[in-house]
């Protein structure tokens, strides 16, 4: 866990910004890689887990991990005045978004769920302008905009787009992981990734705690196959996921900046849906999917204010 302490630093100077290949690029991209296996198994789970079972879980599996390795680093208690921002980061980033996006999960395919929450950078980034005040280029507006343009021609070609319940959650889970970028980028400031992320999933532990005897029963009953991808889903996509998020966030010049890394999930979705539950991407996968890594290029490159 050495890697993940955070340190202040300046703004960078136009001729100092972060390349493709930058530290805050790199855990952007494990983070979503990691977020994207959630999307696939997070369904295979709801078979036998209901929605706020499986939100505990992930949440209380996650909490144990983070528990050991704040002992193993010995990390100090953050001061009580600190606690309502970790409770509001928890219930934003956890506790309401796994409820929001486990019900939404129940009707949509994983496909569909990505494209969803793939609008998160575009709700981040008008946060962001009206919260902290963050400019955007006009080409910066344009990329995120094709970036979204280049999920829905993936969603289209594959013919998976499904309006239902299931899109009203998701399209809450993705205004709550908004809200929950921008408090991270306020409890970066001075704090390392571990005592955030840890204190936030405690917090989530605790908001869902109601839900903690009807997921001991389920778990139970559960297959071992059940229970492991309920394991992995709180130790992978939760504790490591969010651990690499908040470093990647603390680094960047710009929230939008990592965020919109959040546009490949819906690739790496099908290609994961592919490998795992054996279906075949269409030619749209790839279309979209070059659309995508074109907009994040173009952003990364010209799509912030210096």
């Amino acid at each position: 866990m050495k890697g993940f302490s955070i340190r202040n630093r300046p703004e960078p100077r136009p001729a100092e910004r972060p390349g493709l290949l930058a530290p805050c690029h790199c855990y952007a991209l494990a983070t979503v890689l990691l977020w994207s296996s959630a999307y696939v198994f997070t369904k295979v789970a709801m078979e036998h887990f209901s929605f706020a079972s499986l939100g505990f879980l992930r949440c209380a599996v996650a909490s144990v991990v983070l528990a050991a390795a704040l002992a193993v680093k010995k990390t100090p208690r953050p001061p009580a005045a600190e606690l309502p921002w970790f409770i509001l980061s928890g219930a934003a980033g956890f506790a309401l978004y796994l409820l929001a996006f486990n019900r939404g999960s129940v009707w949509l395919n994983p496909t569909t769920s990505c494209l969803v929450i793939s609008t998160a950078p575009l709700i981040t980034a008008l946060l962001a302008r009206f919260g902290l005040g963050e400019g955007l280029t006009a080409a910066g507006w344009g990329a995120l905009l094709s970036a979204f343009g280049g999920v829905a021609i993936m969603m289209l070609g594959e013919g998976a787009v499904t309006f239902s319940r299931g899109i009203f959650w998701m399209l809450l889970a993705a205004l709550l992981i908004s809200v929950y970028n921008l408090v991270q980028r306020k409890l970066a400031a001075g704090r390392d990734s571990l005592t955030i992320t840890a204190y936030s999933f405690f917090s989530a532990a605790i908001l869902l705690a109601w839900g903690a005897p009807r997921a001991l029963e389920e778990g139970l009953e559960a297959s071992p196959g059940h229970l492991a991808v309920a394991v992995y889903l709180g130790v992978f996509p939760s504790a490591l996921a969010y651990l690499l998020w908040v470093k990647a966030l603390a680094l960047a010049p710009r929230t939008s900046a990592v965020t919109s890394y959040m546009y490949l999930t819906p690739l790496l979705a099908l290609l994961l849906e592919y490998l795992i539950l054996a279906e075949t991407p269409g030619l749209g996968t790839w279309l979209g999917g070059v659309v995508i890594l074109g907009s994040l290029v173009l952003f990364n490159r010209k799509g912030r204010r210096t």
